[in-house]
């Protein structure tokens, strides 16, 4: 049963409207419908904020995201980078370093364009006024 099958499912069984879900979790009942109908992936954190409010295991859903999201480490995934590129070796262990990053990263390259430039942007932002101010951290 795909994650969206599943989303439906648990909604149907406490008799809930998407209306009601959508109020729960602080969403719109349009995204609540996209997630329902696979035509959206929600992210990681609100897979787990339904396992909450359903009251099941995290595991239900999160190993049907796990299906739904690209696997970097699988053969045949291709690194459109210059391998021989030292910042994409440093990136890559940071990324085997912090599971969460990875996480974060993977929602962040499932948002919408205009979204993705914004967080990219205060990361970014973030990342210069921490150098500027790394004396006094």
């Amino acid at each position: 049963m795909s994650l969206s099958e599943k989303l439906r499912e648990l909604r149907d069984l406490q008799n809930w409207s998407q209306e009601t879900l959508a109020k729960l979790m602080n969403l719109h009942r349009s995204t609540i419908s996209r997630y329902e109908t696979g035509r959206s992936v929600p992210n990681y954190q609100t897979v787990i904020q339904f396992a909450e409010i359903y009251k099941v295991e995290k595991e239900y859903l999160v190993n049907e995201l796990d299906k739904l999201l690209p696997n970097v480490e699988a053969p045949g995934f291709v690194l459109k980078e210059n391998g021989d590129d030292p910042d994409i070796g440093m990136v890559l262990d940071l990324l085997r370093a912090e599971p969460d990053l990875k996480k974060a990263l993977v929602d962040l390259h499932l948002m919408s364009p205009k979204r993705k430039a914004f967080y990219v942007d205060l990361i970014a932002s973030q990342i210069k006024v921490s150098n500027r101010h790394k004396d006094k951290l």
